[in-house]
């Protein structure tokens, strides 16, 4: 069995992630680029992406749990902001593992299913859309009103220009900004020039 696949591997990997989860909390906490209710261009959920490329979608749900758990208890935002990373970073780990299950995959290397640029591609699009369609749901639901203990219509009138297409188009922009940033990085660090993965394989 390859190190790759060992579980002792993939255990330590885990928890580096987690580990890495947390140091960019703590970076996004000392260099901010925030909304007043915590949503933030950072590269916290980064590692989950990364996991996913490496081995997997159940080890990156592991490190997204882990990373929810750390946020909860250093994140900038609590509970709120900390459920808002989660829920909009799951959505893509999960729609990129329900991909891989398709034609899509890559028979020979399961793998290496999105080191295809078209594939990639195509998953990202589906997978941002996710991300935005679950950040735009929690946010009017739940998120919002939570933080400001205001009805949603009252901060749409203040802060969304009147419009709940102001609002969608605020909270969709920066989701589409953060999806591209934690998939396109991943996938660069991962597959690109100087590849972690290389590095992985060069040690087996």
């Amino acid at each position: 069995m390859s190190r790759a696949d060992s579980k002792a591997f993939k255990i330590s990997l885990v928890a580096s992630m987690i580990a890495l989860t947390a140091i960019f909390e703590l970076i996004n906490r000392a260099l901010p680029l925030r909304v007043p209710w915590g949503m933030s261009i950072d590269f916290v959920a980064l590692p989950i992406i990364i996991t996913f490329f490496l081995i997997g979608t159940r080890y990156s749900i592991i490190v997204a749990l882990g990373m929810y758990g750390m946020l909860l208890v250093i994140g900038f935002a609590g509970f709120v902001g900390g459920t808002m990373k989660f829920v909009a970073t799951v959505p893509m780990v999960l729609v990129f593992g329900g991909l891989a299950l398709t034609p899509l995959k890559n028979k020979d290397d399961p793998s290496l299913t999105f080191k295809s640029i078209p594939k990639f591609l195509f998953a990202s699009a589906l997978a941002i859309i996710a991300r935005c369609g679950a950040a735009c749901v929690m946010n009017y639901y739940w998120a919002i009103p939570l933080f400001f203990s205001v009805p949603v219509e009252q901060l749409i009138d203040s802060m969304f220009f009147g419009s709940i297409w102001g609002f969608i188009a605020f909270i969709s922009s920066m989701n589409l900004t953060q999806g591209i940033i934690d998939l396109g990085v991943a996938w660069a660090i991962v597959f690109g020039v100087g590849s972690i993965r290389r590095l992985v394989s060069s040690r087996l």
